[in-house]
C-alpha cells in the first residue's frame, strides 16, 4: 500500500511540473504583464477586452455596439491586427471575419488587348427579301376566299381566291377562236395563251379552258409562292382594281435580327462583325450572326441606328416579334494596355478610385487609389495611369470597402481630405448588416451631414426613391423633389438647382452600385453634356427627361446604355 501511495504522489509532483513547464517555461526571460495581456486580449483585471471587426482600433471591456458602425463587438482574439502598424496610414483595414462578411474579392491588374463588348436589343422581323405580294392583274369581283385568315401557310399552287372578271371572259374568248386556227397562225395562239400566262394562271387551267371549248365566268387564282400569310386586303364580293394587292405571303425560312445601337457605340460596329445573339423567348440558345447592315440614318427620337444580321430559321423557331438581346466584341487596336474589372472602379464623374490590396501577412488592409480612366472594353475599363501590373484590386464588395473608409475616415471615393474628420463622428448609420447594406431603421432620422448615408440600403430600396427624385427634377416640381431627397440626403436646399448638384452627386455613387451589384429592372444610363460639363443620371424610361434642366431643355441628353 506504502509503495502505491508513493507511486500516486509522485505522478501528481510530476504532472504539476510539466504544467508549470508549459505556462511559465519555454523562454529565456520572465513574461511580463504588458506581453500576457497583449497574448490574450485581456485587461489587467483579466477581462476580455472586444473589439469590432470593421474598426479595430476600438477597444471596449464589455459587448455592445461599435460607436462608429453599429456592428457587434467580439472578443478581440478573434482578431488579428498585431502588424496593422506597419500599413500605410491611408489603408483601411479589417479583420479576417469581417473580411470574408463583406465578401470582398481582389482581382489582379492584368496587360491585355481591350475589347470592346457592345450589347444591343433587338427583334426578330421578316426578311424582306422573302416578302411576296399577290396583286390582281385584272378588274373583277371577288366571289369565293379559299384562304381567308391570316398566319395560315401556303403552298405554291395553292389556291388563294376565286375572282369573276369581264376581262377574264374576253381573254378565254381569245384563247379559243384562235385555237381555232393555231395552225394557220401560230403566233396569235401563243400571244393570247400568254396572256392568261403572265395573269399568272398555271398551263393546267388554261388547257383545261382550250380542252372543254366553254369560257368559264370565274376563274381560281393561285399562289405564286410558298410561305406565310401575313396579310389579306379582300373580302367576299370586294371589287378589285388591277394593281390591288391581294395577299402578302412571307417565307420565315430566313429571317433578320434588328438590333439597336445606340449614339455612343455605333463607331465600334462594321459590316462583318459577329453578334452572338439570344431570343428570350428561346431560353438556353445561343446564336451567331454577321452583320449585313448598318442604318446611315440616326434615328432623332431614340437617338439609335439599326444594324441587321440575316440568320437561319429551318424549324420556325424564331418568330418576327420575339425580343432578342446581341452581344459584339470587338478590338478596336492591337495595343496591349492595363486592365482591370469594371466593378473595381467607383466613377464619380471627376475622380475614379480603385481599392489597392495592400494586407499584410496578418491583416487584410485596402488602400483607396485615384486612376485615370481609359475606354470601357466590355467588362473590363483601360488604365491611362494609377497602377501597375500585377497589384490586386478590389473587384467584388468595392461600395463595402468604400463605405467603411468614409467611416474610417480614410481616402475614399467621397472623402478627398482624410484626416480631417469631415467624413467621421457624425455619422450614426446604426446597426449595419454586411450581408445585405442594411440599416437599422431606427437610427435613420438622427443621421446628420452624409449626402450619401442611405446608399448603404439596399438597391431594392433605394432605386425606386431615386427615380422619384428624378421624375420630380424633370418636372420642375422642388416641393416634391425635397420630400424624396430626403432618403439620400438631411440637407437643407434653398432652391432646385441646390438640389440638382446634390442630384448630380447621388447619381454618381448609385450608378457605381448599380453596375457592381446589378439591378433586377429596366434601367438607362443616360447623359446631358450641358449640365456640370457632363452629368450621368438614371431612368427607367429610354426617352429622355432630362433632371437638370426639367422644362427648360426637357430632351436635352442621350440614352448611352441599357444598365441590365
Amino acid at each position: 500500500m506504502k509503495t502505491k501511495n508513493i507511486l500516486i504522489y509522485s505522478g501528481l509532483i510530476l504532472g504539476g511540473l510539466l504544467l508549470g513547464y508549459l505556462f511559465f517555461g519555454g523562454t529565456s526571460e520572465p513574461q511580463t504583464l504588458e506581453e500576457h495581456i497583449s497574448e490574450t486580449h485581456t485587461d489587467e483585471e483579466g477581462n476580455v477586452v472586444y473589439t469590432c471587426s470593421m474598426h479595430p482600433q476600438i477597444r471596449e471591456s464589455e459587448p455592445g455596439n461599435c460607436p462608429i458602425c453599429g456592428m457587434e463587438l467580439i472578443p478581440a482574439n478573434d482578431l488579428d491586427d498585431n502588424d496593422s502598424e506597419s500599413l500605410n496610414p491611408n489603408a483601411v483595414t479589417f479583420s479576417k471575419a469581417a473580411l470574408a462578411l463583406a465578401e470582398v474579392e481582389t482581382t489582379p491588374v492584368r496587360k491585355g488587348v481591350p475589347v470592346v463588348e457592345t450589347r444591343l436589343p433587338g427583334k426578330v422581323a421578316v426578311n424582306q427579301n422573302l416578302v411576296s405580294n399577290v396583286t390582281a392583274h385584272f378588274p373583277g369581283r371577288v366571289r369565293e376566299l379559299y384562304v381567308d385568315y391570316t398566319g395560315d401557310y401556303v403552298r405554291k399552287g395553292q389556291k388563294l381566291v376565286s375572282i369573276y372578271s369581264s376581262e377574264l371572259i374576253t381573254a378565254q374568248s381569245e384563247l379559243l377562236e384562235t385555237a381555232r386556227f393555231k395552225e394557220q397562225n401560230p403566233r396569235l395562239y401563243e400571244s393570247a395563251r400568254r396572256k392568261l400566262l403572265l395573269w399568272e394562271f398555271p398551263e393546267e387551267t388554261i388547257n383545261q379552258i382550250e380542252q372543254s371549248g366553254e369560257v368559264m365566268e370565274e376563274l381560281d387564282f393561285f399562289s405564286p409562292v410558298s410561305g406565310y400569310v401575313s396579310e389579306i386586303n379582300i373580302s367576299r364580293e370586294d371589287h378589285i382594281q388591277e394593281g390591288s394587292m391581294l395577299y402578302r405571303i412571307a417565307k420565315l425560312s430566313e429571317v433578320w435580327i434588328e438590333f439597336e445601337a445606340y449614339e455612343s457605340s455605333v463607331n465600334n460596329l462594321k459590316i462583318g462583325d459577329k453578334i452572338d445573339f439570344t431570343v428570350s423567348s428561346i431560353p438556353g440558345y445561343t446564336y451567331t450572326g454577321e452583320v449585313s447592315f448598318i442604318q446611315p440614318f440616326l434615328n432623332d427620337k431614340s437617338r439609335t441606328v439599326e444594324i441587321r444580321i440575316t440568320v437561319d430559321n429551318p424549324r420556325n423557331e424564331m418568330k418576327p416579334g420575339m425580343f432578342a438581346e446581341g452581344v459584339i466584341s470587338s478590338q478596336s487596336d492591337q495595343e496591349q494596355q492595363l486592365l482591370v474589372p469594371r466593378s473595381a472602379v467607383l466613377w464619380t464623374g471627376e475622380r475614379s478610385i480603385v481599392f489597392v490590396d495592400v494586407s499584410t501577412a496578418e491583416t487584410p488592409a485596402f488602400e483607396a487609389r485615384e486612376v485615370v480612366l481609359g475606354k470601357r472594353a466590355g467588362n473590363e475599363y483601360v488604365i491611362e495611369s494609377g497602377l501597375e501590373v500585377g497589384e490586386r484590386v478590389v473587384s467584388n464588395g468595392t461600395f463595402k470597402v468604400d463605405a467603411a473608409a468614409q467611416l474610417s475616415d480614410k481616402l475614399s471615393m467621397m472623402n478627398r481630405e482624410p484626416g480631417s474628420g469631415a467624413n467621421r463622428g457624425a455619422h450614426d448609420h446604426g446597426a449595419m448588416d454586411m450581408n445585405n447594406g442594411d440599416m437599422n431603421e431606427s437610427t435613420m432620422d438622427t443621421t446628420e451631414d452624409h449626402s450619401n448615408h442611405e446608399m448603404v440600403k439596399s438597391l431594392e430600396v433605394v432605386v425606386p426613391q431615386y427615380l422619384k427624385l428624378r421624375e420630380a427634377l424633370s418636372k420642375d416640381d422642388f416641393e416634391t423633389a425635397k420630400e424624396h431627397v430626403r432618403v439620400f440626403s438631411t440637407d437643407t436646399f434653398s432652391d432646385i438647382e441646390e438640389l440638382r448638384a446634390e442630384f448630380k452627386s447621388i447619381s454618381e455613387t448609385l450608378i457605381s452600385r448599380i453596375e457592381e451589384e446589378g439591378y433586377e429592372g429596366a434601367l438607362f444610363k443616360q447623359y446631358c453634356p450641358m449640365y456640370g460639363g457632363g452629368s450621368t443620371w438614371i431612368s427607367d424610361k429610354e426617352d429622355i427627361e432630362n433632371p437638370f434642366y426639367g422644362s427648360q431643355m426637357h430632351n436635352c441628353g442621350e440614352t448611352v446604355e441599357q444598365m441590365n
